[in-house]
C-alpha cells in the first residue's frame, strides 16, 4: 500500500539515509579526470625533489656579494653552465659562481641566485652589482608538497589541477570511487521511441534520454533495460533484469550487468494502469512514499530492497518517477540528486543553497513547495536567476539550458523581478 506524500526535504533525507558509494577501482592517470578521487592522498616525495632554479641566471655565495652595490660591484669566474635536468659537477667556492637555466638544480655550495638581466657577464665571468641573502631566488626542495603532508581529500572531482598533483607525485593509478550502474525502463503502452514513426495518439520516449543524460552528468553510468507492458508482470520482469542482470539473447537484446539503482518513468499516479508501485512490491522493495508535496514531480514512489552482495547486505534503491518529461527530471533533480550524488563518492552532495535575486516576474508559485528552473547568469555583476515563462509538467522544451531551481514556499504569486529566492544548481557537482 502507498505511503502519504511526503515534504521533499524529508524525502530527500530518507533517501539520504539509504545509500552509500558503491566501491572503488583503480584507473589510470590519464583517464582519472572528471572521476571522484576515491582515497587521501598524502605525498610519498618532496616537489620539486632537489633545490632548483627559478629562472635562467646565476648561482654563487651570498657572502661574496656582502657590500656590493651598483658602485662596487663584484665579479666572479663561471665555472659551468647546466642545464635543466643536469646535475652540476663542481662545486661553488668562494668566488666563483655556476650559470643555471631554470629549473636546473642548484649546486653545492651556492646558497643565492640571481637573473642574468640584473648582471653583466662574459663566457668566463659575471659581475654582479647588488648584494643577496643567503636562500634568495631558490626554489627548495618541498616548497610545493612536502613529503608526508595530505595534498588532496576524497570525496572531490578530479580537476586538472589535481590531476597534476598527482603527476608530480609519480601516481600512475588512481584510487576513484566506482561509477554507481543506473537501470533506467520505460512504462506505458502509449510509448514509441525517439527514432520511431509517430502513431495517432502516441508520444516519443524522451524520458529515457532525459533522465540518462542527467544521470550521466553526475558520474552514473546507464543502462536501458526495455520498455515494459502496462502490466505489474512485465514491470516486475524489468526490474528483475535491472536487479540481477542478464546476458542478451540476440543484437536485439544486449546484455546488462547487475545495477545499483533502477529508475522507471511512468505509471506511479493513481489510475488503472499505474502498476509501478505493484511490481515492486511483488519484487521485494518497501515503498518509502507514494508521493512528494511538491509542483511539479509530485507523483513517485521510492523503494528500497535489502540485498545480498558479495556476502554483504546493501540495500537496493529504485526511483519510481512521473511520465511526464519535465516532472520526472524535476523530481530527479531536486528530491533524488543529493543520494544519487553520495553514490558516486561526492562529500559534498547536498544542495548548496545560495539566496540570490529573480531576473523575472513568476507568475505561478502554488500551496505547498514550488521548483522553477531556469539558470544563474551575471548581470551587471550580480548573480541573477532568470526563468522561461512555461513550466509546465509536459514542457521539456522550456529546461533546455536550464542548470539551477528556484525553491519558492509559502509564496504567493506573482513574485516580482527583484524579490530573493533560495537558489540551488543542478551542474555536474554539489555546487
Amino acid at each position: 500500500m502507498l505511503k502519504k506524500k511526503m515534504d521533499y526535504q524529508e524525502a530527500m533525507e530518507l533517501l539520504i539515509r539509504r545509500v552509500s558509494p558503491v566501491g572503488i577501482e583503480e584507473v589510470p592517470l590519464e583517464k582519472c579526470a572528471g572521476r571522484i578521487l576515491g582515497a587521501d592522498i598524502t605525498a610519498t616525495e618532496n616537489v620539486p625533489s632537489f633545490d632548483r632554479s627559478p629562472y635562467d641566471g646565476y648561482a654563487f655565495r651570498a657572502g661574496d656579494t656582502a657590500g656590493v652595490s651598483e658602485g662596487n660591484p663584484v665579479t666572479l669566474r663561471v665555472l659551468e653552465n647546466i642545464r635543466a635536468g643536469q646535475m652540476p659537477r663542481q662545486e661553488v667556492v668562494p668566488g666563483t659562481a655556476i650559470r643555471l637555466m631554470t629549473g636546473a638544480p642548484v649546486p653545492v655550495g651556492a646558497d643565492a641566485i640571481c637573473k642574468y638581466e640584473d648582471t653583466e657577464f662574459t663566457e668566463e665571468s659575471v659581475t654582479l652589482k647588488q648584494s643577496y641573502r643567503p636562500g634568495e631566488n631558490i626554489v627548495t626542495a618541498g616548497e610545493d608538497i612536502r613529503q608526508g603532508t595530505p595534498v588532496l581529500e576524497k570525496g572531490y572531482r578530479i580537476d586538472p589541477g589535481m590531476v597534476g598533483t598527482l603527476a608530480s607525485l609519480g601516481v600512475m593509478q588512481v584510487p576513484v570511487f566506482r561509477k554507481p550502474v543506473v537501470g533506467i525502463l520505460s512504462t506505458g503502452d502509449e510509448v514509441v521511441e525517439a527514432g520511431e514513426p509517430l502513431p495517432p495518439g502516441k508520444i516519443r520516449n524522451s524520458n529515457r534520454y532525459t533522465i540518462a543524460a542527467a544521470l550521466e552528468s553526475i558520474g552514473m553510468e546507464t543502462i536501458y533495460l526495455g520498455q515494459a507492458e502496462d502490466s505489474t508482470e512485465s514491470i516486475a520482469g524489468l526490474i528483475r533484469r535491472g536487479e540481477q542482470g542478464a546476458a542478451g539473447s540476440d543484437s536485439s537484446v544486449p546484455s546488462v550487468p547487475p545495477c545499483d539503482v533502477l529508475i522507471s518513468t511512468g505509471g506511479v499516479s493513481v489510475g488503472d494502469y499505474d502498476l509501478v508501485p505493484d511490481a515492486m512490491e511483488t519484487c521485494g522493495y518497501e515503498i518509502l512514499t507514494g508521493g512528494v508535496a511538491m509542483k511539479p514531480g509530485m507523483a513517485c514512489a521510492y523503494g528500497v530492497k535489502t540485498m545480498t552482495v558479495a556476502n554483504e547486505a546493501q540495500d537496493r534503491l529504485m526511483l519510481g518517477l512521473s511520465g511526464n518529461p519535465a516532472s520526472s527530471l524535476t523530481n530527479l533533480q531536486c528530491v533524488c540528486f543529493p543520494a544519487l550524488r553520495k553514490m558516486t563518492g561526492q562529500k559534498e552532495f547536498e544542495h548548496s543553497m545560495l539566496r540570490v535575486k529573480l531576473g523575472c516576474d513568476i507568475l505561478k508559485t502554488g500551496k505547498g513547495t514550488r521548483f522553477v528552473r531556469g539558470r544563474t547568469v551575471i548581470r551587471e555583476g550580480e548573480i541573477v536567476f532568470e526563468a522561461p515563462s512555461v513550466q509546465g509538467n509536459v514542457v521539456i522544451s522550456s529546461a533546455a539550458r536550464c542548470d539551477a531551481y528556484a525553491v519558492l514556499t509559502g509564496m504567493k504569486a506573482p513574485v516580482k523581478e527583484g524579490t530573493m529566492v533560495e537558489v540551488f544548481t543542478v551542474r555536474g557537482g554539489a555546487v
